[in-house]
């Protein structure tokens, strides 16, 4: 027969118990940034996946039409005359690839003829307008969700490099122009830097950065909050920044660069207040995560991006810009180091930084 005395000895004292949970707890804490690092590392792949998947959808495109789409295809009118809300295109470029990221279906209900912003208001995806739509290929699993569609237009977390700023700088500057340069498609012919070393489209937050972020450090922005955010549409380019309505662009004859809904202005007109939504592109007058018209995610360190050759990179927020705080040309034009400009440009400067991967 088994005393009582023994029966006490078996079970667990209260000290004995907090020992353990002190312990369970110890390991839960030490096991816990494991876990969310390898979550993060899994978001981070699928992001790159994504970005992977558009790179090549380019490439498809180009081996289709022999050149990359257009950062948007903005006139439909004539020339010798002006656009208005009956001719104005306005579809960007991540609607001229969507054969190519397996969305036919969408893309065969477009009549390119008409606006963008009337199609996309006319085709229905799951009983709401398609201008709405949020693929889940065109957003980093990153990036906090923003509920809705700002003013109605379905965003992305990717854009493409538009060079220095919005301006035609293909056809007046074309050592700051870029993959995706504002109005004019680029081949690979003209990416004399070399796919391997030119960026093509990378990372933009859903919410855009802000400041106060000094220009060129790299990182020091913030994300958005509230009716100040700034994303980027994907499939109707809401209307173009600051080049619209320059001589570059009125030496086509078409007159300037309208909104989507046929009004003249850039995107900050009062009837696009905010939050404000522009077209999947960004700038390089700004350092990564800083403020809104540059690149920039919520990858810790950094963001990634798609180079011509379709191969994905990290970009780290520490790149090197030279002497790029002192502003002026030798800032914009990838030389004295500076090497977040010469990784964009696909004809840059003799003098460019060289480009040599981490």
């Amino acid at each position: 027969m088994v005393s009582s005395s023994r029966r006490q000895n078996d079970a667990f004292t209260l000290v004995e118990l907090l020992v353990v949970i002190a312990i369970i707890g110890i390991l839960v804490a030490l096991l816990l940034p494991a876990v969310q690092a390898a979550r993060e590392a899994a978001r981070r792949m699928s992001c790159g996946n994504n970005q992977k998947q558009l790179g090549l959808a380019v490439h498809n495109y180009h081996d289709t039409y022999k050149t990359f789409p257009p950062d948007a295809i903005w006139h439909g009118n004539a020339r010798g005359t002006q656009s208005d809300a009956n001719t104005v295109k306005n579809y960007t470029w991540i609607t001229l690839i969507l054969p190519f990221i397996e969305q036919s279906p969408l893309h065969d209900q477009i009549n390119f003829s008409l606006p963008a912003l009337r199609e996309f208001n006319r085709i229905q995806v799951a009983g709401a307008p398609a201008r709405e739509l949020m693929l889940p290929a065109l957003l980093c699993p990153s990036d906090p969700e923003i509920a809705g569609a700002p003013h109605g237009f379905g965003i992305t977390s990717y854009a493409g490099s538009q060079g220095w700023d919005g301006h035609r700088r293909k056809r007046g500057d074309s050592q700051r122009a870029a993959a995706f340069s504002f109005y004019d498609a680029t081949k690979f012919r003209d990416i004399t830097d070399g796919t391997s070393n030119t960026i093509m489209l990378a990372e933009v937050t859903l919410r855009g950065g802000g400041g106060p972020a000094q220009r060129w450090a790299g990182g020091s922005g913030h994300k958005r909050q509230g009716r100040g955010t700034v994303s980027r549409s994907a499939f109707v380019a809401p209307a173009a920044w600051h080049g619209w309505n320059h001589s570059w662009v009125r030496a086509e004859q078409k007159g300037s660069v309208n909104r989507a809904d046929g009004s003249s202005g850039p995107i900050w007109h009062p009837t696009w207040r905010a939050p404000y939504v522009m077209t999947p592109v960004f700038y390089t007058h700004w350092a990564p995560n800083t403020e809104w018209p540059s690149s920039g995610s919520f990858h810790p360190g950094g963001h990634q991006a798609t180079l011509c050759d379709a191969s994905v990179r990290f970009i780290p927020d520490t790149i090197t810009n030279g002497l790029a705080s002192r502003g002026g040309n030798n800032a914009t034009l990838g030389i004295n180091g500076n090497m977040w400009i010469a990784i964009h440009t696909i004809a840059g400067h003799r003098n460019a930084a060289q480009v040599v991967w981490p």
